[in-house]
This record gives structure tokens, C-alpha cells and sequence, in this order.
């Protein structure tokens, strides 16, 4: 009697515990095709973004080349506003200067270009990463820059800029759409 009773809460219980297991495997499929979802409506987001060539990008951290300052947290907002009209970029500098600027208080990332040359290469959609190269020149201090946004599906994205007569430096952050009736900025145009 004693026998019965424990094989069948034996029974019982080993019934429960496929329940619960069975449970879980449900709910962690359940899991995995929400953030599969979610990826795939990140991924599109980040396509449009970019194929509108309207987008803002907000850096988190800055790689630098000075000795024993590998990178840099920023704190404060910084941001690169990219339209096919203008490109206003306002950037923490973290290295030096080969030749003059017009006003050495000022980051030589702190600038505004009218019509920057934007290509896009190798766009997100379906791929891991893609490729935006800007061309642009500034008026103020008459610089060219090369700006290269290395763009993921997931919004993130690594800006490398390379300025005449200045060290180039990499920025990690995050892209942002902006939308047609918005300005291209926060910052305001400087002159």
C-alpha cells in the first residue's frame, strides 16, 4: 500500500515538474520571438533613418590617442545632426592641434557645413552593420572633415572624424531619427 501511494506521488510529481518545464520552454520561446520581433523593428528603424539621410547621432563615449586616457565617459550632451541640407556637429576634442584655428577655446569638432556629400554603403537591412562616409567643409576655419559613421542593426553606432591639421578620434553612441519638420539641431548655428 505504502508502495502505491509513493510511486503514485511519485507519478504526480514528476507530471508537475514536465508541466512546469514544458511551461518554461514556452515562455522562453515566447521570449526569444519578442526580441527577435524587436531587433527586426530596430533593424527597419534604423534602414529608414538612414535612407531618409536624417539622423542625429549621440555620442556616450570618446576613444582618444592621449597617453593614459584610453576613453572618456561624456556626461553632457553632445551631438552630430546629419541632413542632406547641413551637417552641425558638436564635439568634445580629445587631442591636438597641427596648425591654428581661428579661435583656440573652441573644440575644432564644434562646426557647421552646409551641404555635406553623404554616401551610404552597405545599409543595415539585413546585415549586421553598414557604412554612412560624410564629406564636409566647414566655413568658419575652413577645415574639410570626413566623418565615418560605422552603423549597427540595433541603433548603435561608432563615428571616426578626421579633420584636416587635427588628430582623428572615435566617438561610440547611439543614431536618431529626426524628423522633416524639426530642426537639424539643438545646438544653434554658429557663425
Amino acid at each position: 500500500m505504502k508502495t502505491k501511494l509513493f510511486l503514485l506521488g511519485l507519478g504526480a510529481a514528476i507530471g508537475l515538474s514536465l508541466t512546469t518545464v514544458q511551461a518554461r520552454d514556452d515562455s522562453r520561446q515566447e521570449r526569444k520571438a519578442r526580441r527577435e520581433a524587436e531587433a527586426a523593428a530596430t533593424a527597419r528603424t534604423v534602414d529608414s533613418i538612414l535612407t531618409a539621410r536624417r539622423f542625429l547621432f549621440v555620442p556616450t563615449r570618446v576613444v582618444t590617442q592621449l597617453p593614459g586616457m584610453p576613453y572618456v565617459t561624456l556626461n553632457t550632451y553632445y551631438e552630430v545632426a546629419v541632413t542632406p541640407d547641413s551637417l552641425v556637429c558638436s564635439l568634445p576634442y580629445y587631442g591636438y592641434v597641427y596648425n591654428t584655428v581661428s579661435d583656440p577655446d573652441r573644440s575644432p569638432f564644434y562646426f557647421t557645413a552646409v551641404r555635406p556629400s553623404i554616401d551610404l554603403q552597405s545599409l543595415p537591412a539585413g546585415k549586421k552593420k553598414g557604412w554612412i562616409v560624410i564629406n564636409a567643409r566647414e566655413q568658419y576655419n575652413q577645415r574639410s572633415y570626413i566623418l565615418t559613421f560605422e552603423t549597427f542593426s540595433n541603433g548603435s553606432a561608432s563615428l571616426t572624424i578626421q579633420g584636416v591639421g587635427t588628430q582623428h578620434l572615435q566617438y561610440l553612441g547611439n543614431l536618431f531619427p529626426i524628423s522633416p519638420g524639426q530642426p537639424a539641431a539643438i545646438n544653434p548655428e554658429m557663425r
